[in-house]
């Protein structure tokens, strides 16, 4: 094995502990605050997520991964950038803050505004940590990084539950996304210092415009295509049914939180040191994917099945209609986990340009599914949409990463068909003998399907000789 490998090896290994600690932080957390706090209120919150995640969009502009990616740059170049950072920060707080009353205008609630003030802080403080997260990756500061977000994850929810416990309301969210930019900003700051902070910073952004401009035009674009429903769904369908929604979407992205998103945070830092080397970069990418593929079949197959029961169980009494969406978009955590990492592999052979254009098809797909879903008039018909889109996403995926970016023919795409029909087979198994099992007993529910489904993976998976090839992959 390469040092090099060891070493990915190595940092992916951290990631994985701290994200599976924080994950399972977060859901604790997520499960107090659910019992204490309304559908409604979390509803408010998603809508100003939203607005405070497109504001974050101009907050980096490609930077981070630009410093990971350019080997060349020096500290007096990173204290220009730094510099930069912090008048941009301002500028862009400022600005969310008087765009407040129109966003509040737009969905007819004026607690929107108040929330949105409230939330300024988290935006100046995830604008001023683009240079110093983007130095802890390249670097390579992964131990760092992973307590750092168990940190930011405990003290943040921590605070959330005792302010909610008080009557703080969506309140309680506000303040726990801001101490966690907080956080996670002077965590960096302290362990990784920018010594040499200047006001030239004008000829490092043109060294890096290139990269960094189609870097932030997928960041951009990929932003719509992943939060248009939360924006469409809000202002339709009322606050409340947003608080369905997005607290079942939410509950599809921690497979990637701790999983896909894990793998991708450590490719490029160090796969930049091999971006001449595309055929060292594909088989990266072959084997990452071949084993995203076989997990990810495995948890959208239990995601789907148990559905309620996980609602039930997480988010706690008042949140059934939130079961059947999760039930719907639970299908696509495979194809999200697919393409997830995706970014990190365009960046690091040099092509985001491709990527921007992935982003720019894979936009218009999903406002399509979107739109088609919105007809239907309800937020299940909204997820089957979503659905349909994750689905579709393979398609400009596959033809600009494999086909122009690897220069790999479509077939080698067929090694992922014996998991796929294994995870059929699955779905099918556990709805057979889940029609036998009461659902008043929820654990007990949940605990057979989870038995059901693992047993049918696992002899689907050894049958089909995938089970030694995912041995395999994790030893390498």
């Amino acid at each position: 094995m390469s040092k090099s490998n060891t070493g990915m090896r190595s940092a992916a290994l951290m990631q994985f502990g701290s994200k599976y600690v924080s994950m399972g932080a977060q859901l604790v957390i997520t499960a107090v605050l659910a019992r204490l706090i309304s559908p409604g209120d979390f509803g408010l919150m998603a809508i100003v997520t939203v607005f405070t995640g497109l504001f974050s969009l101009f907050s980096d502009m490609g930077v981070g991964t630009a410093i990971v990616q350019y080997r060349d740059l020096t500290e007096r170049e990173y204290g220009g950038l730094f510099a930069f950072s912090a008048l941009l920060a301002a500028g862009l707080s400022l600005v969310f803050c008087a765009a407040s009353p129109c966003i509040a205008a737009v969905y007819g609630d004026a607690r929107l505004v108040p929330l949105c003030l409230a939330s300024a802080p988290a935006l100046l403080f995830s604008t001023l940590n683009m240079v110093p997260n983007g130095l802890m990756l390249k670097e390579l500061r992964f131990a760092a990084i992973g307590v750092r977000l168990v940190a930011a994850t405990v003290v943040s929810g921590g605070v959330a539950i005792a302010a909610s416990a008080l009557g703080a309301g969506c309140y309680a969210l506000v303040l726990q996304t801001v101490l966690s930019a907080a956080v996670v900003f002077f965590w960096n700051i302290v362990a990784r210092p920018i010594r040499q902070i200047n006001a030239h910073f004008i000829c490092t952004l043109k060294k890096i415009f290139s990269y960094s401009a189609y870097q932030f035009g997928f960041s951009l674009v990929n932003y719509f295509s992943r939060n248009l429903d939360n924006m469409l769904v809000g202002g339709m369908q009322g606050t409340a049914a947003l608080g369905f929604y997005d607290k079942a979407y939410k509950l599809t992205t921690y497979p990637m939180t701790a999983f896909s998103s894990v793998i991708g945070s450590v490719i490029q830092p160090f796969m930049a040191e091999h971006q001449d080397d595309v055929d060292r970069i594909y088989e990266c990418w072959m084997r990452i994917e071949k084993l995203l593929s076989l997990v990810g079949v495995a948890v959208a197959v239990v995601f789907s099945c148990a559905s309620a029961e996980i609602i039930a169980v997480f988010y706690g009494p008042g949140w059934e209609q939130a079961a059947p969406v999760f039930a719907v978009l639970a299908l696509s955590v495979y194809f999200q986990m697919m393409g997830n990492p995706s970014g990190a592999f365009f960046q690091s052979i040099g092509r985001t340009d491709y990527m921007f254009k992935v982003g720019l098809v894979n936009t218009a797909i999903t406002i399509s599914g979107l739109l088609a879903g919105l007809a239907g008039g309800s937020i299940l018909t909204v997820a089957y949409g979503i659905f349909a889109a994750y689905c579709l996403h393979m398609v400009p995926l596959a033809y600009f990463l494999v086909k122009r970016g690897f220069g790999r023919p479509y077939y080698c795409l067929l090694n992922f068909l014996p998991e796929i029909a294994v995870g059929i087979v699955g779905i099918a198994a556990v709805a057979g003998v889940g029609a036998f099992i009461p659902m008043e007993d929820v654990f007990l529910s949940l605990i057979v399907k989870l038995l059901v489904s693992s047993i049918a993976l696992i002899t689907g998976y050894a049958l089909t000789g995938q089970l030694k090839y995912l041995t395999a992959l994790i030893k390498r």
